[in-house]
């Protein structure tokens, strides 16, 4: 346990030595938060090591209860974060928000999604999606340690009622629910490749994004346009509903 708390402020001057000399361009890289569950953490790992190696960047941040359960040496040295974050940097939310484009909770707990859920913002990740989702930046939130409470769902339907109308809450706030074994699915920057392979007109490209265009384009997605585009004005309304960026390229 002290061993942990040593190694993460260890890795924490080390991580920001590294970013203070590479400029990182903050809408490549989101911020991954754990609190204090492991079940099937191991999986969850390798999920974002598959984002990570289709060039997401991660930094990290642990609550309070996840530096004492969780092997943060384990964790640092297989996601290799740019930045890592504790407890004590609830004062910082602010200047996190700021930096990092989505949140991604691989190993979210019931006390973390009811705070959230009921407005009770008195912890470090809770604040930290309350702030993500107050400022309409993507949350991303796998439901497994949840839906698991000590490894196993329960039969207990007034349980299950409570578990799943935080839940319900969550996504009317505008978070973005990822499934285990579909991080790759759900979670995805869209490059302009990717857009103008679905805006093609008889093979010339599509200089105006209509609300119909947005139809397939998943919750929380970056669509990179490129210059002259021209997008109306219910488009932009959708894209605001769903958390969709769009950007002009430059």
């Amino acid at each position: 346990m002290a061993k942990n708390r040593i190694t993460l402020n260890v890795l924490a001057n080390i991580t920001k030595k590294v970013s203070d000399k590479n400029v990182v361009d903050p809408e490549n890289i989101v911020l991954v938060v754990f609190t204090g569950s492991n079940i099937e953490l191991n999986k969850r790992i390798e999920e974002l090591k598959g984002l990570r190696d289709k060039g997401m960047m991660f930094s990290l941040a642990f609550s309070f209860m996840a530096e004492r359960i969780l092997n943060i040496n384990y964790i640092c040295n297989l996601l290799n974060p740019i930045e890592i974050y504790k407890e004590e940097n609830i004062f910082q939310l602010k200047e996190i928000v700021e930096k990092y484009y989505a949140i991604i909770g691989p190993n979210i707990t019931t006390n973390t999604i009811s705070k959230v859920s009921l407005g009770m913002v008195d912890s470090f990740v809770s604040s930290l999606i309350w702030t993500f989702l107050y400022n309409e930046k993507p949350v991303y939130l796998d439901f497994t340690s949840v839906k698991n409470y000590l490894g196993i769902p329960s039969s207990n339907k007034a349980i299950n009622k409570i578990i799943n109308n935080h839940i319900e809450t969550l996504d009317d706030m505008g978070v973005i629910e990822i499934e285990p074994d579909k991080y790759l699915e759900k979670i995805r920057v869209t490059q302009i490749s990717d857009v103008r392979k679905t805006s093609k007109v008889n093979n010339d490209f599509k200089k105006v994004v209509t609300e119909n265009d947005l139809k397939d384009v998943q919750r929380g997605e970056r669509l990179i346009l490129p210059k002259g585009t021209i997008i109306t004005p219910l488009a932009k309304d959708k894209a605001s509903q769903l958390g969709i960026k769009l950007e002009i390229e430059k």
